[in-house]
C-alpha cells in the first residue's frame, strides 16, 4: 500500500512540476477605437472607481486585458479600465474633407470653415484649409471654437444686439491687435486706447473703426477696441454696406466661451491663423450650421 501511495505521490509531483513549469500565456494586446463622444478611463473595472483620464471619439487605445465587460487600456502614459461597450476593433473612417465639395471657393486658396451643429448653439468647430499645387484643399488646423451666445443667424435675421453670429461667406482683409504684429501678412492695425468700433445704427459711421476723439458727437454708442478679447484677431467683413440694425463689429478674436456675435478660439490658435493668412491667397471665412454647408 505504501509503495502504491509513494508511486501516486511521485506521479503527482511530476505532473505538478510540469504544470508549474509551464509559463502562462501573455495577454495579446490589440488596438481598439473609442465610439463614445468622451470615454472615461477608470482606475478599476467598474464605475465605482475614479476617473484617471478621458479619451475622445475615434481615438485609438491599446487593450491588454479584458475582465467581464471592461478592457484594460493604455492611453499615452496612463493605464486604466474602460467599458468595452464603447470600444471597437473597427477602425473609423478617415474624417471627411469638408472643403473638398464646396463650389463657391474656386478662386480662393485659403479657407476658414466655422461650423456648428444647428443654429442655436454657441459651440463651433473651426477648420482651416489651403489649396495645394494640384488645386486640392488640404486641412491645416482643426480646433474648438465659439460663436454668438444665441448661435447663428442668417443675414435676413441678423440684428444689432441679437447675440448671434452671421451665417455666410465673408472676405478677410484687416488683422488687429493690442501689441505689435505677431507675424501676419495681412494688413495689420495696432489698437490704441482711442480706438472704438461704432455700433450705433443711427450713425453715419455705423459698423466702422474710428477714433474716439476725432468722431466725438457723431455716434451715441461704440465698442471699445482696447480689450483683452481683441489682443489679437481680424475683422470678418460682414455688413460692409453698413445697413442699419443688421449688426456690427463682427470679429474673429480670442475667447473661451460664447461671444456676442463674433467667432472666438484660444489665443494660440488665433495667432497661428494670423501667421498663416496670406492676402495673396484670397482667404475667406465661411460660417454655417454643418447641416447647411452644401449651400456653399
Amino acid at each position: 500500500m505504501k509503495k502504491v501511495f509513494a508511486t501516486f505521490v511521485a506521479i503527482f509531483v511530476v505532473f505538478a512540476g510540469l504544470y508549474i513549469a509551464k509559463p502562462s500565456k501573455a495577454a495579446t494586446s490589440k488596438t481598439k477605437y473609442v465610439t463614445a463622444s468622451v470615454l472615461n478611463v477608470r482606475s478599476g473595472p467598474s464605475t465605482k472607481f475614479k476617473v484617471v483620464t478621458t479619451v475622445k471619439k475615434n481615438h485609438a487605445v491599446k487593450v491588454t486585458q479584458t475582465t467581464g465587460s471592461w478592457d484594460k487600456v493604455t492611453v499615452g502614459s496612463k493605464t486604466g479600465w474602460a467599458s468595452s461597450k464603447y470600444l471597437t476593433t473597427k477602425k473609423p473612417a478617415a474624417p471627411k474633407n469638408l472643403a473638398a465639395g464646396l463650389k463657391t471657393v474656386g478662386s480662393n486658396k485659403q479657407l476658414i470653415l466655422v461650423t456648428s451643429n444647428g443654429k442655436n448653439t454657441s459651440i463651433a468647430e473651426i477648420r482651416t484649409f489651403e489649396k495645394n499645387s494640384k488645386g486640392q484643399w488640404v486641412s491645416v488646423l482643426t480646433t474648438k471654437g465659439y460663436i454668438g451666445k444665441n448661435g447663428f443667424a442668417s443675414a435676413s435675421n441678423m440684428s444689432e444686439g441679437a447675440k448671434r453670429a452671421p451665417i455666410g461667406k465673408f472676405t478677410i482683409s484687416t488683422a488687429f491687435g493690442r501689441y505689435k504684429n505677431p507675424g501676419t501678412k495681412m494688413l495689420y492695425r495696432k489698437i490704441t486706447s482711442d480706438d472704438v468700433w461704432v455700433d450705433d445704427p443711427t450713425s453715419k459711421l455705423y459698423n466702422t473703426w474710428q477714433s474716439r476723439k476725432k468722431t466725438k458727437g457723431q455716434w451715441k454708442s461704440a465698442e471699445n477696441m482696447n480689450i483683452s478679447a481683441y489682443t489679437y484677431g481680424f475683422v470678418i467683413n460682414y455688413n460692409t454696406k453698413r445697413v442699419p440694425y443688421k449688426g456690427s463689429a463682427i470679429f474673429f478674436h480670442i475667447g473661451s466661451s460664447y461671444t456676442l456675435g463674433c467667432t472666438a478660439t484660444s489665443q494660440t490658435n488665433v495667432v497661428k491663423i494670423l501667421k498663416w493668412l496670406d492676402p495673396k491667397k484670397k482667404p475667406v471665412i465661411i460660417q454655417t450650421p454643418i447641416q447647411e454647408l452644401n449651400k456653399y
